[in-house]
């Protein structure tokens, strides 16, 4: 009896020196950047998507786009046509079991639903029946639009559905139409090894730019060659921490010839840049693609920089930290999401919407803005399932809940404001 208690307890004192054992040298890899810490940092995260995975396929449910329910209502809850900005809108998201998009009257009537299902494009890419995202989408009058399959590509549909184009440029993120039509958006970038940044490898994000007719891509700039370029390397600092996805790129913008005279220090053509994992904002110029201005600090976390006529970038300030869906994870530890403008010529600052302990809001990882032309303010705060316009004094005019169920809402992935004849097309007929 003694003897078997001894080799027990021998096999549990071993067992601790080999966990042991395991860690130091899991420890040591990490920091010496030798291979198997890629390996072993590669088997951490699959086991975190194996189990989401097993999640969605048992429950027969979309978990990876859906929050937990803070706001009350289903549909349009609000609506002041006569305080709106005129025209029609936009949203790509879940409805139901179908991720696609829908176009809203300012009554909150759905003037037309695309026969679209993203969890349908590409079933040969995906790990699961609902392994997919849109992450950036654009209405033409007609009712085309253009999306990207977050990381796979861009497509077009036409009003009925079919697919006109699709493209593997493994785009992501946000799609930006420049004054030509040319669509701009992140692309996947390789993984460079290049020891002049860090020991190790490492994988950046480039930028692309496709033909709207064909989709083919007519123009890439690698961000390597531009932070080589600027003699900024030092605006990367966190690249052994950030080495799998250093700058996390989701917007790209270009600065039209109408908004170019209200940035003197800019010229048309150059291109905006929203670097999230930096917290930083960029505008590069549009031919050399030098850097010629950076933002870091007042952002967290941020999304869609957008040029202003009144020469201000406004942007979504998301200042993540509390994870959305524990208890006390609304609105987070740092009180929620902002709409901030930033003066590129004198870096002032201007808080266009907070969140407030009367109208909080809060979007950790996604969402859009866009500034109206009445000054009222469109927003998508996808983690909470919520879209509304909300006017300079505070006042929300429009708002709808994108309801799952009594627990959960919908993430509402774009939004867009369209002139009123862009619904012209919703009569058509698709037999």
């Amino acid at each position: 009896m003694q003897d078997d208690n001894g080799k027990g307890f021998g096999r549990i004192i071993g067992g601790v020196a080999a966990i042991f054992l395991v860690f130091v040298l899991g420890l040591t890899f990490g920091v010496r950047s030798w291979p198997p810490a890629r390996q072993l940092e590669s088997v951490f995260d699959s086991a975190g998507e194996i189990k989401s995975l097993a999640v969605a396929a048992l429950k027969n449910t979309p978990n990876q786009h859906l929050g937990r329910r803070v706001h009350e209502g289903d549909g349009v809850i609000v609506t002041r046509p006569e305080a709106m900005a005129p025209g029609v809108t936009f949203i790509s998201g879940l409805f139901g079991q179908r991720l696609g998009f829908r176009l809203f009257g300012t009554d909150g009537q759905v003037l037309y639903d695309w026969p679209i299902d993203f969890f349908k494009i590409a079933p040969e890419k995906m790990q699961h029946r609902y392994h997919a995202l849109i992450h950036g989408a654009l209405l033409y009058p007609g009712g085309e639009v253009v999306a990207n399959l977050d990381g796979r590509g861009m497509v077009r549909f036409d009003a009925c559905g079919r697919i006109k184009w699709m493209n593997e440029g493994r785009s992501h993120h946000s799609i930006f139409a420049d004054d030509d039509g040319v669509l701009w958006a992140p692309i996947a970038g390789p993984e460079y090894r290049n020891p002049a940044f860090t020991r190790g490898p490492f994988k950046l994000d480039r930028i692309g730019a496709f033909d709207p007719e064909t989709g083919q891509q007519v123009a890439e700039i690698d961000l390597v060659d531009v932070l080589e370029k600027s003699d900024r390397i030092g605006l990367i600092q966190d690249i052994i921490r950030l080495r799998d996805d250093v700058v996390h790129l989701n917007d790209v913008e270009v600065l039209s010839e109408e908004l170019a005279p209200a940035f003197p220090m800019f010229a048309a053509g150059d291109l905006m840049l929203s670097l999230r994992n930096l917290n930083q904002i960029w505008v590069l110029d549009g031919t050399s693609h030098e850097i010629k201005w950076v933002s870091a600090g007042p952002t967290i976390g941020q999304h869609d920089p957008d040029f202003q006529p009144d020469g201000t970038i406004s942007v979504l300030d998301n200042r993540p930290l509390s994870p959305f869906g524990a208890p006390d994870g609304y609105p987070g530890a740092h009180g929620g999401s902002r709409i901030i403008s930033i003066d590129p010529a004198s870096g002032a600052l201007h808080t266009d919407v907070r969140s407030t302990e009367e109208a909080p809001f809060y979007t950790p990882y996604r969402g859009k803005h866009e500034v109206l032309a009445n000054g009222d303010i469109l927003i998508a705060e996808t983690d909470a399932g919520r879209a509304f316009e909300v006017t300079p004094g505070g006042e929300v005019v429009w708002s709808f809940i994108n309801g799952w169920d009594t627990d959960q809402t919908a993430w509402i992935l774009d939004i867009g404001r369209y002139p009123a004849e862009y619904a012209d097309f919703a009569p058509t007929s698709c037999n």
